[in-house]
């Protein structure tokens, strides 16, 4: 039977150049909402799920949960500043920051109030506070631990036995149960405070907070007023320590006054300056006329004193020399006619003699005056200093004794003072010891609550619904990282950059059992047997990718392989064979799986001779070649299993095997093992046009894909691109677009004759 087909012309079979590999550029691609879509529609059953637990969830606790009731008192709580002594800094509340109503807050909440109205209300005996009863499963658990330890009363004393609770300790549970249920809310910007109370009674969340409120304010007055009695007791101990410095103070300035015989300091004080002040003046005056009077004196000696202004304006003077000039100019007159022994000149001689003598004791006397008056200054002067020296002397003296006077007398002022103001403000503490007024008053009393506080069901659903929402989402996007399968072609595209040859559908186990009893075809050949369906529509895809990969002319040496084994490499190499013969050109299928072959099972052939006979020596190559009931497609099993597949594959026989088949046939396409852990498949890498990759969708991890390019790389392979096989088209993006393509092109123009769903199902209407 003649197998070879006429060839196409030379130059559309033009082979590429060795270590050719197609060019593919792939950009990186953003991540925008259709991918966020993508991976919610995806994984919405997941979504669904914990949607659905979350919601179901909280349902049943809100609707079997036992109601809790809230009570609520508005109170006003004003600020406050207390007077009881004058150091105000000390008491006083600072009225810019919130210090003193956080205190507030935290005293509502204090255990000693609590105490109080856990007393006054008698909560110990309210159901609320007892212990609740044991369960069923507590009940039946404590049977079991009795009547286990029963056998064993010593290991039964020391671990079942428990001590009662003591007084104290009950009481420290009763309060912190009690807090648990109180909650105080300030309200925003302004003095009011809400003070809430939760529990299972109606009436004793309404009685507790109101009992909350009014402790509160008794507290409040309380606490006052035991400031207040502390507050005089403290000042009465104070003015007594006061009185008596006081008094040790005033005894100790009048025993100095009467000492230093001091009356009135101040009155003293200011006689003694004054007087001081009078004698500074004298003795200035007095040294002034003194130094004038001994200037006038000094001048009666070096000087003539006919000059000196006194003897000029001297009356008595004037005329004494008045009378002398006219007596001499007599004289003169009479000297020029008679003899100085004339009676008359004798006379006149006389006079002026006389006279002389008069106006010398005149101006003798005024010499004289004038010396005294000197020294009567001069005493003066010295009296007067002296009595200024003095006066200094009291005044140092007396500053001397103002000074302890003063600290005596401030000493003593300063206690009066401290005293009196302690009184006053002893007087003012007990005023306020009787005011009862409080700074803090209900605004609001607690009604009794119609409806529960807890649970609110409306809110909790829909907080269920939305947590169990986002919790779907964020978990079905925690699976989709965590999930580091192949599942799509830009999976392919982004992570190893090789184009993807298409996907294939996944088939259902039912589907193929039928497919194999209804039409007699293995799933394998379902391209053969159903070449309208959805799986054979794929693998013509991959044919069409295989023969567009070069662009002068297809490869016709052709090998898929797949990163790890049971991926549906087989079924991929036997349908995209088929696919190609139904072109019309001539190909051959070669099971080098010498490990694990399958071929030879899929077109119901023995295994007894194939490849590893022919590569061995044992048989001819036409004797290999196996019909397959196919138009156009033969094939060549594997053979028995040797124990050296790699060998027998890297061996110059094989070579000339290809070399021959591409003679006869226009494409071979080899079967063989996975690429990692096994050196078949880069060994025929080498000798084959291109390579194409299977995967399976969903399960062959990233890693490993990747690794397997690597390897393939090493040795220059020339990978076309990658199959994605059993793809979950329910699941995956494509599923709508394989559906509707498929029912509109697969079934037009046959009546009655249904599409296939992903699973290989028909769709019945």
């Amino acid at each position: 039977m003649n197998y070879i087909k006429q060839l196409p012309p030379e130059e559309y079979y033009q082979l590429p150049p060795p270590g050719y590999s197609p060019p593919f550029i792939q950009e990186e691609r953003e991540v925008n909402l259709r991918d966020y879509w993508k991976v919610i529609r995806k994984r919405r059953w997941t979504i669904i799920a914990f949607f659905l637990i979350v919601l179901i969830s909280t349902a049943i606790m809100t609707f079997t949960m036992r109601p809790i009731f809230r009570g609520t008192t508005t109170i006003q709580i004003n600020k406050e500043n207390p007077q009881i002594v004058d150091f105000k800094e000390i008491f006083a509340v600072n009225t810019i920051d919130m210090d003193y109503y956080q205190t507030q807050y935290k005293i509502l909440e204090s255990r000693s109030l609590a105490k109080r109205v856990i007393q006054s209300l008698k909560l110990p005996e309210h159901p609320e506070f007892l212990p609740a009863p044991p369960s069923p499963i507590s009940k039946g658990l404590s049977n079991i631990y009795n009547s286990l330890f029963g056998l064993f009363p010593s290991f039964a004393k020391d671990g079942s036995s428990e001590k009662e609770p003591s007084e104290t300790e009950r009481e420290t549970r009763l309060i912190d149960h009690f807090l648990k249920k109180l909650k105080i809310e300030p309200i925003r910007n302004s003095r009011l405070v809400k003070i809430h109370f939760d529990s299972h009674y109606p009436e004793l969340s309404r009685q507790v907070s109101d009992h909350l409120a009014s402790n509160y304010i008794q507290q409040n007055l309380e606490n006052r007023f035991v400031a207040t009695e502390q507050a005089k007791a403290w000042l009465t101990q104070q003015l007594d320590d006061l009185k008596a410095k006081v008094e040790s103070a005033d005894e100790a300035l009048q025993a100095f006054g009467l000492k230093h015989d001091i009356v009135s300091l101040e009155e003293k004080e200011n006689v003694t300056m004054q007087r001081l002040t009078e004698l500074n003046e004298a003795l200035i005056e007095a040294e002034s006329g003194r130094m004038a009077k001994e200037a006038l004196y000094r001048q009666t000696k070096n000087q003539n004193v006919d000059a000196f202004p006194s003897i000029l304006e001297n009356k008595l003077i004037m005329d004494l020399k008045q009378a002398y000039i006219h007596l001499e100019a007599q004289y003169m007159k009479l000297s020029e006619t008679f003899k100085p022994g004339y009676p008359e000149m004798v006379r006149l001689k006389n006079q002026m003699s006389t006279i002389e003598k008069q106006l010398n004791r005149e101006i003798n006397k005024i010499i004289h005056g004038i010396k005294n008056d000197y020294e009567s200054s001069l005493r003066r002067e010295s009296l007067i200093r002296k009595a200024f020296n003095q006066q200094k002397a009291r005044v140092m003296e007396m500053k001397d004794k103002a000074i302890q006077y003063n600290i005596l007398k401030r000493e003593a002022d300063t206690n009066r003072e401290l005293y009196k103001g302690l009184l006053q403000r002893m007087k003012e503490a007990g005023v306020s010891a009787g005011i009862t007024a409080s700074n803090i008053q209900v605004v609001d009393q607690a009604e009794n609550p119609i409806n529960p506080y807890r649970p609110n069901k409306r809110l909790n659903l829909m907080l269920a619904a939305v947590v169990g929402l986002f919790l779907g989402v964020g978990i079905a996007f925690f699976f989709e990282y965590l999930d580091n399968t192949v599942k799509t072609s830009e999976d392919v595209e982004q992570l190893i950059h090789l184009p993807s040859f298409g996907m294939v559908p996944e088939i259902s186990s039912e589907r193929r059992k039928r497919l194999e009893k209804g039409a007699s075809y293995p799933v394998e050949l379902i391209t053969h047997g159903h070449p309208k369906s959805m799986l054979s529509e794929a693998y013509r895809n991959i044919r069409t990718s295989i023969l567009l990969s070069f662009s002068e002319r297809p490869p016709r040496k052709i090998l898929l392989t797949s990163p790890n084994p049971a991926e549906g490499k087989t079924t991929t190499v036997i349908n995209t064979a088929i696919a190609l013969a139904q072109t019309g050109v001539r190909v051959i299928v070669v099971d080098t799986d010498m490990r694990n072959p399958r071929v030879h099972k899929i077109f119901g052939e023995e295994n007894e001779v194939g490849l590893s006979n022919f590569l061995s020596g044992n048989a001819e190559l036409e004797s290999i070649l196996k019909k397959t009931g196919i138009p156009n497609l033969l094939f060549i099993p594997s053979g028995p299993i040797p124990p050296n597949p790699s060998e027998l594959i890297g061996s110059n026989l094989f070579k000339g095997m290809l070399k021959f088949l591409e003679g006869r046939f226009d494409h071979i396409v080899l079967d063989s093992p996975p690429v990692l852990g096994f050196a078949d498949s880069v060994i025929l890498s080498t000798f084959v046009d291109g390579i194409i990759l299977v995967v399976a969708g969903g399960k062959t991890p990233r890693e490993t894909l990747e690794r397997a390019k690597e390897v393939l790389q090493q040795v220059s392979a020339k990978i076309l691109g990658v199959v994605i096989n059993r793809v979950d088209i329910r699941r995956s993006d494509y599923g709508y677009y394989y559906y509707r393509y498929h029912h509109y092109y697969g079934t037009k123009g046959k009546k009655g004759e249904l599409p296939y769903t992903p699973k290989g199902e028909r769709i019945s209407t």
